[in-house]
């Protein structure tokens, strides 16, 4: 998918990814679901300008999340790498971003350029996930539960940040 003009991939409800091979090249956010996103599975390749992935439902708590459990990301995007307005659950697969050109490149801050990001809680049960970003690597501003999983993260601003809580359980950081 190539979108010279705005986003890769748009639903105004949700958008499940149950496999296959997906590569999104967009001038603005790449993969959007404005409910929600849920993948299970499939290799997806997203080059955007924008959010790599991003859910934006900020009028129902109940929407507006990101859901991963399992396939293969990998996600270059000039803002966040992932975002979801209210909760991400990472639980399987495999992720690599780079947000806003890296954890060396020199940003303004003035756009968020954060790897993983949301707006509630962050849950990460499992996943190999590198993150490259010139903003917060993992960020939440709420609470953050990490209890399995690899974490490798460099970032030019904090590497986890959470603006509650952050309970680490497990894996490897």
């Amino acid at each position: 998918v190539v979108a010279s003009y705005n986003h890769g991939i748009v639903s105004k409800d949700d958008l499940r990814i149950t496999g296959g091979v997906i590569a999104v090249n967009a001038v603005n956010d790449g993969i959007k679901g404005r409910d929600a996103i849920a993948i299970r599975g499939g290799t997806i390749t997203v080059n955007a300008g924008g959010d790599g992935l991003q859910s934006n439902n900020d009028e129902d708590a109940e929407k507006g999340y990101v859901c991963i459990e399992g396939g293969t990301l990998r996600i270059a995007a000039g803002q966040d790498g992932i975002q979801a307005q209210t909760s991400l659950q990472v639980g399987d697969g495999s992720i690599a971003i780079v947000s806003g050109g890296g954890s060396l490149a020199s940003y303004d801050f003035s756009e968020s350029a954060k790897g993983l990001k949301a707006g509630v809680s962050i849950a990460i049960t499992g996943c190999a996930i590198e993150i490259d970003s010139t903003d917060d690597a993992i960020h939440s501003n709420g609470s953050m539960r990490i209890d399995a999983g690899s974490i490798e993260a460099a970032s030019g601003d904090d590497g986890i940040h959470a603006d509650s809580a952050i309970q680490i359980g497990g894996g490897t950081l």
